[in-house]
């Protein structure tokens, strides 16, 4: 299964580090205890989270191209050009993200991301007009990639600032964690055991578990102030599609996975933006 996934695969599985990692509110009895931990508010989590979007918009952007450079079609390879200038956007947006951070802390984790997400750019430009991938590509992929990860995993060492959601909101943040939970599950058994090597995943059990959080989430969805809605709802409905695809890329042949990868990325990175609406629109109430 794993052999040709390539770079979209890589930075999937990337993508499901973070679910299990993000900070929670400490019980009044362990406050006094982490005053020394980092510490975010809902804002800079927020704003972390809007990095962690444009960076996994960025990768699919440039998994893209890749995948054009190596087609064998040359209406195929010639889309490579055309998708420069996105890059450049996606490149552009995930600096002004970052620069949006006002925790000195976690911007001094988040500008590591920038000047690896250029040297990724200009490795793709070089492969793109040069018409061959360049010996550099996967090497800046790889670290970019990697960097993603441990930025967002960072967030598991920090302690969130404030009260513990109530109501909706500590419902749909229950079943947030459910869905990811899910997630994570499955990317991490499709990370060491495809199913080649004999471990079956169970995808009814994927399915159920994943649905009756969505069922949950949406209901909470609901429920919450129009100020927070929108994006909560946007939220929920994109990560329904990254259970869904999951699902399909747990199960995928070997050369049905980069187009399996392809589609969780995509999904993954439209949760995360609609995400950071959400606490965005948390930080304001």
């Amino acid at each position: 299964m794993m052999r040709h996934a390539g770079p979209i695969l890589a930075l999937a599985l990337a993508s499901a580090v973070a679910c299990k990692d993000q900070p929670r509110s400490p019980p009044r009895s362990q406050q006094s205890a982490a005053q020394g931990a980092r510490r975010l508010t809902v804002r800079d989590l927020a704003l972390a989270t809007a990095v962690d979007a444009k960076a996994a918009r960025l990768s699919v952007i440039g998994t893209d191209i890749e995948a054009a450079v190596l087609a064998v079609a040359a209406k195929d390879r010639a889309r490579a050009k055309e998708l420069l200038p996105a890059l450049d956007v996606a490149r552009a947006e995930l600096e002004q993200a970052v620069q949006a951070i006002a925790n000195p802390a976690d911007r001094l984790l988040a500008e590591n991301l920038v000047a690896l997400a250029k040297r990724y750019a200009l490795e793709l430009s070089g492969a793109v007009w040069t018409r061959g991938p360049g010996g550099g590509i996967a090497a800046a992929r790889s670290e970019l990639g990697d960097a993603i990860g441990r930025y967002r995993q960072s967030r598991g060492a920090w302690t969130l600032d404030g009260a513990a959601p109530d109501g909706a909101e500590r419902e749909l943040a229950e079943a947030r964690r459910e869905m990811e939970r899910a997630e994570t599950g499955v990317m991490a058994r499709t990370r060491v055991a495809p199913r080649e090597q004999g471990h079956e995943l169970d995808p009814a059990e994927v399915r159920t578990t994943g649905r009756m959080a969505v069922l949950r989430a949406k209901a909470a969805a609901e429920r919450l102030p129009p100020a927070m809605r929108d994006a909560a709802s946007r939220y929920v409905a994109a990560q329904e599609r990254v259970l869904a695809t999951v699902a399909v890329l747990s199960q995928a042949g070997e050369k049905d996975t980069a187009g399996a990868a392809r589609a969780y990325h995509g999904a993954k990175a439209d949760a995360l933006a609609a995400l950071a609406d959400y606490l965005a629109a948390v930080a304001a109430r």
